[in-house]
C-alpha cells in the first residue's frame, strides 16, 4: 500500500512529518489482513486501552510492516511481514502527531507472567516429547502452574496438568477422556499455551494443542470473537470444546465412546491432534502416542476420584 493509497489521510502527500516523528511500543494482536496488503493489527500501549470492553478489537488501527531492501516492494513482488499475534512490535506514526498511522519497523523479544513465546521444536514434522519414565513431576512443565495469566486464575487447579484435567470433567467428559487431552497436550506443548513451533511442515504451530494453518486462523477468530487473549489457558480450552461442537465432532464422538485412558488417549490423538500415524492392519499408531498415553495415565492417577476406568 502506497501513501497515495485513499486509506492514508491524503494531508501525509503534502506534510512532511519527520520533525514530529512519534515512536510507540503495543502489541500485534491480528495478522490476517483482509485486504490482503500484509498489515497487522497493532494495540498500541498508552494509546488503546487493554480493556477489551473499553476498545475491542475490531476497532484497533491496521499498521504497515517496514520490510527489508531485500523485498520487491511492488505489488505481487516479495514477501510479506510473519510477525505473529501476541508479539510485542516497535513503530513510528507516519502522521505525526495525529497517530492515526501507525507502522511497525519490527519486533521485541520478551517474557510474559515468567513464560512469554517460546520455540517448541525446529525440526520438521511432529517430533513429540519423550516421556520420562521418573514421573511426571521430572518433566518440565507438567507440574508447573505457569504460564498462567491473570485470565487464568478462575480455572480449578493448582497445575496446568490438573486445570486441564478439571475443565474437561467439568464439561461432562469421564476421567479417562480428560486424562486423554492431558496426555495429548502434553505431547504438543508441555502444557504451555503459549508454546510455539515456527516450522511445523512449512507452518507456525502455535498453543497447547498446536494449532496450525486454518485451525490457527480459527482460534484466532474465535479470541477476537469472545474477548479474551489467543495465549490464555482459558481460551484455548474454550477452543477445544468449541472444535469439538463444530469442526471436530467426529472426535468427540468417538471420545465420549471411549472405555479405557488407552482408548480415550488414542483417539484424541488419531481424530483431534492427528500428528503422522501409521496403520498397520488396521492398528493405529504414532510414534509420540507411547508419551500420549504414560502422560495421560499418570494425570488419572493423580487427579481421578477414583481408578475405575483404566
Amino acid at each position: 500500500m502506497s501513501l497515495l493509497d485513499d486509506r492514508i489521510p491524503k494531508v501525509i502527500e503534502n506534510h512532511h512529518y519527520g520533525d514530529e516523528t512519534r515512536w510507540w511500543l503495543g502489541k500485534c494482536v491480528n495478522n490476517q489482513d483482509p485486504d490482503k496488503l500484509g498489515r497487522v493489527q497493532v494495540r498500541i500501549f498508552g494509546i488503546h486501552s487493554g480493556n477489551q470492553a473499553d476498545m475491542p478489537a475490531a476497532v484497533l488501527p491496521w499498521a504497515q510492516c517496514l520490510t527489508p531492501s531485500t523485498e520487491g516492494g511492488v505489488s505481487g513482488k516479495g514477501r510479506y511481514s510473519k510477525i505473529l499475534p501476541g508479539s510485542e512490535v516497535f513503530g513510528i506514526m507516519l502522521d505525526g502527531k495525529n497517530s492515526q498511522c501507525p507502522l511497525v519497523l519490527g519486533t521485541l523479544h520478551y517474557k510474559e507472567n515468567g513464560s512469554g513465546i517460546v520455540p517448541r521444536h525446529t525440526n520438521a514434522g511432529r517430533q513429540d516429547r519423550v516421556y520420562d519414565p521418573r514421573g511426571p513431576h521430572q518433566i518440565p512443565g507438567y507440574d508447573s502452574g505457569v504460564p498462567n495469566g491473570e485470565i487464568d486464575t478462575a480455572l480449578s487447579g493448582g497445575t496446568n496438568a490438573e486445570k486441564i484435567f478439571n475443565f474437561f470433567t467439568a464439561q461432562g467428559y469421564q476421567p479417562n477422556q480428560a486424562a486423554a487431552f492431558v496426555g495429548n497436550f502434553y505431547a504438543e506443548s508441555s502444557l504451555d499455551p503459549k508454546a510455539l513451533n515456527p516450522n511445523d511442515k512449512g507452518k507456525p504451530a502455535f498453543g497447547l494443542a498446536q494449532w496450525r494453518g486454518t485451525r490457527y486462523d480459527d482460534l484466532m477468530t474465535y479470541s477476537e470473537t469472545v474477548g479474551l487473549p489467543h495465549d490464555s489457558l482459558t481460551t484455548q480450552l474454550n477452543f477445544v470444546m468449541h472444535e469439538l461442537s463444530t469442526s471436530e465432532t467426529l472426535a468427540n464422538g468417538k471420545l465420549k465412546s471411549s472405555g479405557s485412558v488407552a482408548d480415550a488417549t488414542t483417539i484424541v490423538s488419531r481424530y483431534y491432534e492427528r500428528p503422522e500415524f501409521t496403520l498397520t492392519n488396521g492398528v493405529y499408531n504414532s510414534p509420540s502416542l507411547p508419551t500420549r498415553q504414560n502422560v495421560a495415565m499418570d494425570a488419572y492417577n493423580r487427579f481421578a476420584s477414583n481408578g475405575a476406568n483404566q
